[in-house]
């Protein structure tokens, strides 16, 4: 494997900010300076190391290298080599490559490691005109026409997926799908769009603390000099290649202000659209090439430079192994860098076919996020399917696939001036009611585009909004003809026991039924012992959260009378007792705090604030009135429930004691295998229930506390030959395929893997594989 002092040689940015420093690009860098920096890099990274082994390192890969010229061709050459291989005219990830070529496209964006293969089939010299290169497109890049993203070769895989006629995505959100290198050709397309949209987002703060952790103030202006500069970069770079091959001589190169690779050869539509992966991959292969025959030290610091450029927005548009849990997911996704190429849907359904090596992709369950009324769900429906038919007619990998629409609600976070208003989260209850009412119009006023929403979901940060806040929601729809409801949920968690409890919820609250679903789950699926290990000795939590946690844990006791947790029973009590006084004033029993707590999935604003001004009619729509009395009756039949009720929702106060941030130990109270006990326990109601796991390898490796695939969870999940309790059907999905640079081919070939660092042998693996499959098949929501 190569260290990162290697694989992240396109995240020097005191290089690129070096570039930057002198306007004409003519700035050649010496390689000894390079050298310096990688180094210097790959220390930051982990400082225990002493300079010697860092010496030794650049010693032992980067001496070979005696310019920036040979570093840019040759280092992405070597690369590819040792990941990937061709058979049958097709290239592949080499399997025992697979794992490590996941974590180097998270740093390189694919088309470069591509270019670089196919240097050894491509010769500038004998392809001067439209026509011989328009062959070797065909030939040699048509399997790359809407994808960078190759695949291992599985012969088994392939076989499962011929006889059932493709794999089923369960769990993929549509925005959030384009790969970096469609989005950057985009933005080097549509300079003015993007800085517009970066414009908008800038006003965020989470926008800005993308930008601070990647490079440091990321401005507008920023971007705008960047996509400029990397233009002109292009420019210069096809002149002089074209110059080399004599196409145009040296004085007309001085002239041309705009160059594409139509300039030279010309336009390809007649034997093959140049994609904009396509164009990529020819630009770097032109490059790589012309270095290659030249060793031209210009030439290599304009590339050099265009790939800083492009590696940078690689960053703000992929999760690195560098970022942690879902807060910082979410920053990929509030930066804009998306807004213009997903306004389109044509191009992200020809993406996500794959590419011409397998024809792998049976059925799309994609997310989409309602809107506030009928008109627009109507017309954001109808782009999403015209976009998909427009797909299948262009690329025959699609004939046959199978589109779903999953209605998905967003979470979030409430301000400091929504806390002062008396309950928890009633802007984002209120505008829920009003999309979930829009989509229940819909529902019944338009049967052609209803037929394709097969059901609901909740996605988002956990962390911003429980499942009670939903819970309205999910029964309203369910009444006006959604069949089917899925939920995000345990996938990040301040405390495992909040993710744990939080899963529960959602199965309760939400009063799902078999056939649902419930997406990540990882607190389910993690090790405690990981997850205590990587978390540290200590968490911070809202004290009202870590008291939820002891009553959940408390009722499951009760509920299980299992052994192993009833040790705990004593302590968890006298915590129960503390923390009550402190958050509601009153050391309540337990068991009045787990009625409350239960009572949580009914809707406050209809017992709480019934008579408030705004609250309307079309609440009826949500809560029927007979529904409404009898959950009040309930509240009211002890003084204590209703107190606790209030002072929850802050009728009583400002909810500052529930909020308030505690640090918790997180050996307290309860052991690594006691935690392991309640995930089993929670495993057991699940398959007991009919709940569906949806697991999303890729995914739950970057948000989680994993750093290698061998500790993943999946395994856990499907061990049933040494069975220690119910395990729940298990689907996959890849989430943001875009985001996690991942395809729901390399989903299944990442669990197939996985499956081998366990210990399985191909039979076994395979059966596993065949199972996920087969499930998937079982339970998606076309099934309805």
């Amino acid at each position: 494997m190569y260290p990162t002092l290697i694989t992240n040689f396109l995240t020097d940015y005191e290089t690129l900010r070096e570039y930057e420093r002198d306007p004409s690009l003519n700035a050649v860098m010496p390689f000894s300076q390079i050298r310096r920096r990688l180094i210097g890099i790959a220390r930051k990274e982990n400082p225990s190391r002493n300079d010697c082994f860092y010496e030794g390192l650049g010693e032992m890969y980067l001496e070979k290298y005696e310019s920036i010229a040979e570093l840019v061709w040759q280092l992405p050459y070597e690369l590819a080599r040792h990941c990937l291989f061709e058979k049958g005219n097709h290239i592949y990830v080499k399997k025992e490559r697979f794992e490590e070529w996941m974590e180097l496209i998270t740093v390189i964006p694919p088309s470069l490691l591509l270019a670089a293969f196919f240097m050894d089939y491509f010769s500038l010299d004998g392809l001067t005109d439209r026509k011989s290169m328009g062959e070797f497109i065909g030939k040699a890049l048509s399997q790359f026409a809407y994808t960078a993203q190759p695949i291992p070769f599985l012969p088994d895989l392939n076989f499962l997926i011929r006889e059932t006629n493709g794999l089923n995505d369960l769990h993929i959100h549509l925005n959030g799908s384009t790969e970096s290198d469609i989005i950057w050709q985009y933005m080097l397309h549509n300079p003015l769009v993007t800085l517009k949209h970066y414009e908008t987002a800038y006003r965020k703060d989470s926008v800005k603390k993308l930008g601070e952790q990647i490079i440091g103030n990321f401005t507008p202006e920023g971007l705008q000099k960047r996509i400029e500069h990397a233009n002109l970069l292009r420019n210069r770079i096809l002149a002089y290649a074209a110059v080399q091959t004599g196409l145009i001589n040296a004085q007309n190169a001085l002239r041309l202000n705009q160059i594409y690779i139509p300039e030279f050869w010309g336009d390809f539509k007649h034997s093959l659209a140049l994609t904009p992966v396509i164009d990529e991959i020819m630009f770097c292969m032109i490059t790589m090439s012309t270095l290659r025959k030249t060793n031209y030290g210009l030439l290599g610091s304009w590339f050099h430079h265009y790939l800083l450029i492009k590696g940078l927005i690689h960053q703000f548009t992929v999760m690195q192994r560098s970022q942690i849990g879902f807060p910082q997911f979410q920053l990929l996704t509030e930066n804009s860098f998306r807004w213009g190429v997903e306004s389109f849907y044509r191009q992200r359904f020809l993406q996500l076919a794959g590419n011409s090596a397998v024809r792998y992709l049976d059925m799309l369950e994609g997310r989409f996020s309602p809107q506030d009324n009928s008109v627009k769900n109507h017309y954001l429906i109808s782009n999403i399917i015209k976009g998909f038919e427009a797909a299948q007619k262009d690329n025959p990998l699609l004939t046959g696939t199978k589109l779903a629409l999953i209605a998905h609600f967003i979470k979030r976070k409430e301000s400091k001036d929504e806390k002062s208003f008396p309950i928890r989260h009633r802007f984002l209850r209120k505008s829920l009611k009003k999309k979930a009412i829009a989509l229940a119009v819909l529902l019944k006023s338009n049967a052609s585009t209803a037929s394709y929403i097969k059901g609901i979901d909740a996605a988002a940060n956990e962390m911003d909004a429980g499942p009670e806040v939903f819970s309205h929601t999910f029964r309203f729809l369910k009444r006006n003809g959604i069949q089917h409801c899925t939920y995000h949920v345990g996938e990040d968690f301040r405390h495992l026991l909040t993710g744990l409890r939080t899963i529960c919820e959602a199965i309760d609250f939400l009063e799902l039924q078999t056939g649902d679903r419930l997406g990540h789950c990882t607190a389910v699926g993690i090790s405690p012992d990981i997850w205590r290990k990587r978390v540290g000795k200590t968490c911070i939590l809202p004290q009202g959260e870590w008291l939820d946690n002891l009553v959940f844990v408390w009722y499951i006791i009760k509920e299980s009378q299992n052994e192993q947790l009833q040790p705990a029973s004593t302590a968890i009590e006298s915590q129960i007792a503390e923390f009550s006084y402190k958050i509601y004033g009153n050391s309540y029993p337990p068991y009045l705090l787990v009625e409350a707590w239960k009572l949580r999935k009914y809707n406050p604003i209809l017992y709480l604030e019934q008579n408030a001004p705004d609250i309307g009619d079309d609440w009826d729509w949500i809560e029927p009135p007979e529904e409404a009395e009898k959950t009040r009756e309930k509240i009211e039949t002890h003084e204590g429930l209703r107190q606790i009720w209030e002072i929850y929702h802050r009728i009583m106060g400002d909810g500052s004691e529930y909020d308030k941030l505690i640090e918790i130990e997180t050996d307290k109270m309860i052991s690594t295998t006691q935690l392991y006990t309640l995930q089993c326990l929670i495993l057991e109601k699940m398959a007991k229930e009919g709940i569906v796991i949806e697991a999303l390898p890729s995914s739950n490796l970057c948000i989680s506390y994993y750093k290698y695939l061998n500790e993943y969870h999946l395994e856990r999940w499907l061990n049933t030959e040494q069975q220690e309790v119910l395990l729940p059907p298990i689907v996959l999905g890849t989430d943001d395929p875009g985001i996690f640079m991942t395809n729901i081919y390399n989903e299944y070939a990442r669990t197939y893997l996985h499956l081998e660092t366990q210990g399985r042998s191909s039979s076994n693996r395979i059966r596993k594989v065949t199972d996920l499959h087969r499930d998937s098949q079982t339970y998606n929501f076309n099934n309805a």
